[in-house]
This record gives structure tokens, sequence and C-alpha cells, in this order.
């Protein structure tokens, strides 16, 4: 499986001058549904929290990606700066070997096309960023960014090697079967899953729409095992949730920034300030991306009109600054904001702008480094090629490529301290106490500095 992308009308206007610079409100943004993820860093571990939603696609999983990506419909532009004698090459190359090649039954249209454009882009060194999408990737990367998928309805997580169940979505073939939070995933379709990564559970469980699933769980207290048919359907994407703490701050989680991500965070600061809420923990941990408009109206819950949320700069050098929406209701409540290694691309956009914008604190691990803007340009036969042709930067012109955003207080996870994961509606458990990072977010917002912390750069402690 592959990374989710979506497509950009090319037929744009150019934007207005402003201070010597391009710029768009966040409403009018040239690249409405932009999608940020991260680039594989070698030999780096992530330490995620393996948290994904059964029938999506691994992304969700894995916590890494692939990039900024814009969302433009591209046809197919002419080759305007073609390397004379390079197509020549190609085409000779390709009569030789299928004229004598010893094997030519080894010999393979589709590889050999595909092994030919990688090896182009890679001599690009955007390693994990400009690549090539094979036409049966490109149709799946929409789905999943669409803000719906069909499946079941399960939310896993992956606990001492076995598929634990966070929690069955409201609405669900696995809610109304009676899938509990806390039930073992043990086989699908009669086949064990022992051994096997969550990607590959994520891939038996989804399936075509209408089409069923039996599905096995090992239920605590119970010798029976749990079993189930459940026929997949279409489901809206949960991408945010929320609890109010016992000290009176709402939890809220964004997994992903798919499209209505934003409005599932208006829905939730709403229920939190209606619970009585006096502050807000936004926790962006392990989140890898996603559309970059759901960013810009994540930020602009919090960010006063015509704020700077990001800059992209484009190959001349030429910058345009992306603002807030004016049109998103906005909170005026203390924040502090969460970030890890999988904090990635869209979720680094949002987490830079509070934090140069003097909104919040940032508590947590430097990020994981995402800064490459990819075009999505149409194939002619259904693939996709995605080409980075801009960068990003923080309101402040900071380059965030492989640098990540830097936290206000350092805060390592001890290894044995599990992630709090908020559940909408569902009561809080004591992990939430043994949640490092929280505990020292919760400090920063009662203006007391995080003991164990370093602090790398200064600030107020509740900005406004």
């Amino acid at each position: 499986m592959d990374r989710p992308y979506a497509h950009h009308d090319a037929h744009h206007a150019e934007p207005p001058e402003r201070d010597g610079q391009r710029w768009v409100a966040g409403d009018e943004l040239l690249h409405p549904s932009t999608e940020a993820q991260p680039r594989r860093r070698q030999g780096r571990s992530l330490g995620f929290v393996v948290l994904a939603v059964v029938a999506i696609l691994a992304v969700f999983a894995t916590g890494v990606g692939a990039g900024l990506i814009l969302d433009r419909a591209l046809a197919t532009p002419p080759a305007t700066n073609e390397t004379s004698g390079a197509p020549r090459v190609l085409d000779e190359v390709w009569a030789l070997v299928h004229d004598h090649y010893v094997e030519p039954s080894k010999i393979d249209d589709r590889q050999m096309t595909n092994g030919a454009i990688d090896g182009m882009l890679e001599t690009l060194g955007d390693e994990g960023h400009t690549r090539y999408l094979p036409p049966d990737q490109v149709s799946a990367h929409d789905e999943t960014l669409s803000g719906s998928y069909v499946g079941v309805g399960i939310q896993i997580e992956l606990r001492d090697e076995r598929v634990v169940v966070v929690a069955p979505l409201d609405g669900s073939p696995a809610k109304e079967a009676g899938v509990q939070a806390g039930d073992v995933l043990v086989r699908v379709d009669g086949q064990s899953i022992a051994g096997l990564s969550i990607e590959e559970v994520v891939a038996r469980v989804r399936g075509e729409e209408g089409t069923t699933v039996d599905l096995a769980f090992e239920r605590p207290g119970q010798q029976a095992l749990v079993e189930v048919r459940l026929r997949r359907t279409k489901l809206e994407l949960k991408a945010v949730d929320w609890v109010l703490l016992p000290n009176g701050v709402a939890d809220i989680r964004i997994s992903q920034f798919v499209r209505g991500t934003s409005d599932q965070l208006t829905q939730a600061i709403d229920a939190a300030e209606a619970a009585g809420a006096t502050a807000i923990v936004l926790d962006l941990r392990n989140n890898p991306g996603g559309l970059v408009d759901e960013a810009i109206r994540v930020a602009s819950a919090f960010l006063p009109p015509e704020t700077t949320v990001f800059k992209s700069q484009m190959r001349d050098g030429t910058e345009t600054a992306h603002l807030t929406v004016a049109t998103v209701p906005r909170t005026d409540l203390p924040v502090v904001v969460l970030v890890n290694e999988g904090t990635a691309s869209a979720a680094e956009i949002v987490s830079g702008a509070l934090q140069q914008n003097h909104r919040a604190q940032v508590v947590g691990t430097s990020t994981f480094g995402t800064g490459t803007v990819l075009n999505q340009y149409s194939l002619s036969d259904g693939s996709a090629l995605l080409l980075g042709t801009e960068l990003w930067l923080t309101p402040n012109g900071d380059q965030i490529r492989d640098a990540g955003i830097t936290p206000d207080y350092q805060v390592e996870q001890s290894e044995d301290a599990p992630i709090f994961v908020p559940i909408t509606g569902a009561p809080v458990s004591d992990t939430f106490e043994q949640d490092e990072q929280l505990a020292a977010g919760l400090a920063v917002l009662r203006g007391e500095p995080p003991t164990s912390a370093f602090i790398p750069r200064g600030g107020c402690l509740r900005c406004d």
C-alpha cells in the first residue's frame, strides 16, 4: 500500500501582491486539498504508538508518508527542457531488451516502465518525496483523503504484539455487533493473524463495499471467542477525539488531517467549552499529516484572521504566505500542543503556526521534519508523478525539512509510559496520569515548568 494523494485544478489566477510576497487566504488557497506527510528517515526509530482505523491505508498505522502534496488536476505538460538524446536512448534500450534479451519471459513492460521512472526520480535526491504512483495506487489514496472509507469501523492498536480494539466507531457495523474496547483480534476469515503487522491486518479486514468479513476476538474475562460477521460499509473517518480531564482541561487529539477534520475540531471545542473546559491540550503526536487546507482551518480555530500559518517557497525563491480563515470559529482558551517524532507535515504546520505566532507552547520532542511540497501530475495511463515543486516554511521563514519543529519544552516519553489516547464519550482512564508528555503539558498550563524538561527556547508559559 502507499500514501494517499489528491488532484489540483491547474487553471488558477495569480494571487495579489502583499508586502512583496504573494499571499493567499485560507478559503482561497491555491492548493485547496494539499496533503502533508512525512519523509522516512533511515536508521531512525520513531517509537510510535501504532494506531489505525481498520480499512484505511497503512500510512495511518505506520505514521510515515511522503511530503506536502498540492491538490491540482494537472494534465501531462509538454517537456520544455528535454535533454537532447535522452528519450531516443531510452527507446533504443527498450527495443534491444525486447529483441535480444536471453529470457524473454522475464520481460515485464510495466515493471520496466516503473523501474525506469523510479530510477530517474531517484537521481533527484528527494528521497521519499518526489516519486511515481502506478495507476492502481492513485484511487486508493484519494479515498483516504476524502474523509470516508469502506470498512467495519474498529480502531485498533498494537499492544505487546497483540491487535487490541481501542474503540468501535459510533454507528459502525462493529459497534452494532457488540465489538468492545479491549477486545483482542485473533482471526480474520478463519485465519490467525498472529505475527502479522498492522498493515497486513488492515489489508485482510478491508475490502469491497457490501462484502462481509468474519472476525474473532478474545475478550478479557471470557473464555469463549467473540465471533462476528460484519458487512463492510462506507464510513466517515473520525479524525478528532476528546475528553475532559479531571482538572478541567480538554484533551483534544487530532490523528490525521482529512476532509472534515477542522469541522470535527470545531465540534470538539464547542462541546469542551460547554462542559466547562478552562484550557486545551492539543495532541498532535504520531499525526502523519494530511490535507493542508484542513491544517490551515485547524490553525484558524486558535489564531486571529489574516495570520500567517505557513509560507511556501517556489524554485525561484518567491514566497506565498498562507493565512488563517476568518470564517472558522475561534477559541481563546489557553492551549498547549503536544508533539513527537511522529508529528509530521500538516501537523508540523499547525504546531509551528501556534508556536511562532505566540499562541501556544509546544511540549514533547522534535518533530519529523517534512518540508517538500509535492505537485501531483496526472499521466496518460492513470498513473501520477509526485514532483517536489516547493518548500514550506514556518511563519518566521524557518525551513522545516530535516529540522522539524523544536518544542519549547523538550520532554522525552519513557518507553514504558503509554501515550494516552482520548476517546470521545468514553470514561477517562487512569493511564492519562502515566503519560509523561501530557503531564508536562498540563504543568505548563498551570504555569509550572516541567521538572524534567530541557527548555531550548524562552517564552511565555500561557501565550495569548
